[in-house]
């Protein structure tokens, strides 16, 4: 899907305030103000799949009996959201169907636009997102990753290269993705190349990151790479190229996008496979694969419950401590008891949501912070709590 050209970085500044286009459009319908006290700034959503270690898992706290808070509608298709500091950050496409898109800034608390649309450029529709220590850092696929102030959506600054096509990451201090065939790791506060791998195996793979390095499911390989970008261990099924697969870390487990390996974080050994999309909460790991959901613990493998829905999962799963969260086909939230799988509540979403790709959509999932669960389908954005 990607060349295989090696990318050379150039970073470059562009600090100063950033002139936004217009307002586009917008419309907004809040719950009460009692439902929004909820909202808080605590247990953020800062990436993806929830934090740098794509676990899954948000400590937010949600009613046991939630509802509906607010729904804006935007002018075309929302990404995943990020959930930080009572902001909900989220991508768009363009509705014209032109290439680039646009970034914006909702309250956690009411839905409203607090700062956006501000226009993004590249090749395509996808732009990815991730969230750290007060900046937003959007990846255009094209080859240049833009940092912005949360607060402001000032941009502070952007960093070109020939080609990066990964969701970013960014954690302590450092916003990592996969290029072609390259990891990087750029300055949260100057986008200078701080880290560069050699060249690996596969490209623009999604990264998780935690205190022992970097580990990517990239190609047909699997590497776990040290906060330097040096590789420490890799595993390869025998063929070479692709990439675009996300890793899950969990207990000392890799859970690799690529062939639903399980890997020792270690040493690289195969601990067994796995079925369906994963998410973690302590040693319980949650799987969503059609229209099933089921757990099971890490350690030993044993399955602890399983339930079929009535359509099929296609976003999440998501775990907080008292609930595990699917988005499903037929255009509902669902809520199931983690210990057993029991459905807790059924919410109606305004459209069913869609997966988004890079050569029609943006990217697209729910994600859960700040003690509300968040929700894009179509240009719309739901939270509930």
């Amino acid at each position: 899907m990607y060349g295989r050209t090696k990318i050379a970085i150039l970073a470059a500044a562009t600090l100063g305030a950033l002139a936004f286009p217009a307002a586009a459009s917008a419309s907004a319908s809040a719950g009460s103000p009692a439902e929004a006290a909820s909202v808080s700034t605590t247990c953020p959503d800062t990436t993806h799949h929830e934090d740098a270690a794509q676990d899954g898992y948000n400590c937010s706290t949600i009613s046991q009996a939630p509802a509906q808070l607010w729904s804006t509608t935007l002018s075309a298709n929302a990404s995943y959201p990020v959930i930080a500091g009572g902001r909900v950050f989220v991508t768009t496409d363009l509705a014209d169907g032109s290439y680039g898109g646009d970034l914006y800034a909702l309250s956690a608390k009411t839905g409203k636009v607090l700062w956006g649309p501000v226009a993004l450029t590249g090749t395509y529709y996808w732009f990815a997102l991730t969230y750290d220590a007060g900046r937003v850092f959007v990846d255009n696929s094209d080859g240049t990753v833009t940092a912005f102030a949360a607060a402001t959506g000032t941009e502070d600054w952007s960093t070109s290269a020939s080609y990066i096509g990964g969701e970013p990451v960014a954690a302590d201090g450092t916003v990592w993705l996969q290029g072609a065939n390259s990891l990087y790791g750029l300055s949260e506060q100057t986008g200078a190349v701080l880290e560069q791998s050699a060249e690996l195996d596969g490209e623009g793979a999604t990264p998780a990151v935690n205190s022992a390095g970097v580990f990517l499911s990239a190609g047909c390989s699997q590497f776990r790479l040290s906060l330097s970008a040096t590789v420490v261990w890799t595993d390869n099924s025998g063929c070479t190229g692709g990439g675009n697969a996300p890793t899950s870390l969990s207990n000392g487990r890799v859970y690799s996008g690529e062939g639903s390996e399980i890997l020792a974080q270690s040493t690289g050994k195969s601990l067994g496979t796995y079925t369906g999309s994963p998410a973690f909460a302590g040693t319980t790991g949650y799987f969503a694969n059609g229209d099933g959901v089921s757990a099971s613990s890490v350690k030993t493998g044993e399955a602890l419950w399983s339930v079929t829905l009535a359509a099929s999962v296609v976003y999440g799963p998501v775990v907080t401590p008292s609930a595990v969260w699917v988005a499903t086909s037929n255009s509902d939230l669902v809520e199931l008891d983690p210990s057993n799988g029991d459905v807790l509540s059924t919410l109606p979403l305004p459209a069913a949501p869609e997966y988004g790709g890079q050569y029609h959509s943006v990217p697209t999932d729910l994600g859960v912070g700040n003690n509300i669960v968040v929700v894009p389908t179509g240009p719309t954005v739901t939270a509930f709590g």
